[in-house]
């Protein structure tokens, strides 16, 4: 059952007070009398609601081989944290300029990615390039995802997921989480202490997704642990293991600043099916728009960042468009594709790119 249809039944003799309607005719009211629900619920009714949606989790998760006294060491634990809904409805991806976002490529995050390749580097580009990926872009994923590993990740992975499960935005894609979560428990790859997250439900210092590690976290160092709750050869060795499965091409960056032509902002960006073909990992992100090759783009007007032509290999390359009025795009490769598998979001993505050329000195 849906989180939606718990939060209808809980309610449900409430609203038959007011609306006189029996609560198992509530599933089949109309929207108006859906709406009027919503507005008159009490936190009490909706904790009622949660506490069951909880109780047919168990059973389902039972089902899915989860062992029962995991279940039962957890669930009564867990609690709804109404604010993650919050936060979850305001992410800096959506709400903020790319100005505004892509200040997170600051001075003195870069100083902490050089710093980092100084101390740690034959580590880090050891596990990178075993995978064929490029060292600064597993240093600058780790810069934007948690400060490097310095930023407190505290939050109770169980509560948050959970509250996004049933939450009705997402709740088929936060419910996988949590039984992937309980997965990682009960196979003893963690106790409950240590799963904790951000307020999106993300583990350790890479942040991924119980799922990602489930499916991608690697013992880099051998130790039998696969360690992402603390900077080490686990954590380098995740973040190059995710990206390499996600189609990483060593041989190409992730593409660069551009200047667009007088008016490029309004003539440039066209639907992808008036480009070349992409594979499935750039076909899924419709709104990169149409692929070209470099050659194509400087027919139409498009020049390096410096005013200078652009390269002249054959590369293919989708135009981002960046704030309204600045003249300022990006031409992304195949790459950008990989780094959106990561976090769906151009500001992300842009983010960790610009991060990945400052670490290392590249200022073309």
């Amino acid at each position: 059952m849906k989180a939606s249809s718990y939060k209808r039944l809980a309610l449900g003799a409430f609203i038959s007070t007011i609306l006189g309607t029996p609560a198992c005719a509530q599933n089949d009211a109309a929207p108006a009398v859906a709406s009027a629900a919503a507005e008159v619920a009490t936190p009490a009714q909706d904790d009622a609601a949660f506490q069951a949606w909880l109780a047919e989790f168990r059973t389902e998760a039972l089902g899915k081989g989860i062992g029962a006294a995991t279940l039962d060491a957890i669930l009564p634990t867990i609690q709804q944290q109404r604010r993650v809904i919050e936060v979850d409805r305001n992410q800096a991806e959506f709400v903020e300029t790319y100005a505004d976002y892509l200040e997170r490529v600051n001075p003195r995050r870069i100083e902490m990615g050089q710093q980092l390749m100084v101390d740690h580097g034959e580590m880090i580009r050891a596990a990178a390039e075993a995978r064929g990926v490029q060292a600064r872009f597993v240093a600058a994923i780790l810069g934007m995802e948690s400060n490097y590993g310095t930023f407190p990740i505290t939050e109770p992975l169980f509560n948050v997921i959970a509250t996004l499960a049933y939450d009705s935005r997402r709740a088929d894609q936060f419910r996988a989480q949590l039984l992937a979560a309980f997965e990682i428990v009960d196979k003893g790859y963690a106790t409950p202490e240590m799963m904790k997250s951000s307020w999106a439900g993300a583990l350790g210092a890479p942040q991924f997704m119980p799922d990602s590690y489930l499916r991608l976290a690697v013992d880099q160092d051998g130790d039998g642990m696969r360690d992402l709750w603390k900077m080490g050869p686990d954590v380098i060795g995740s973040v190059a293991n995710y990206l390499k499965d996600a189609g990483w091409q060593e041989n190409q960056t992730w593409g660069r600043v551009v200047s667009l032509p007088p008016g490029g902002e309004q003539s440039l960006p066209t639907p992808q099916n008036t480009g070349v073909p992409r594979d499935e990992a750039c076909r899924r992100y419709a709104t990169l728009g149409a692929w070209r090759d470099l050659s194509d783009w400087q027919e139409l007007g498009v020049r390096k960042a410096d005013g200078t032509d652009l390269p002249t290999r054959p590369i293919e390359a989708a135009l981002i468009i960046g704030d309204e009025g600045d003249d300022k795009g990006y031409l992304v490769y195949r790459n950008f594709c990989s780094i959106l598998r990561y976090n769906p979001s151009f500001k992300y993505a842009l983010g960790v790119s610009l991060l990945s050329d400052a670490i290392d000195g590249i200022r073309d």
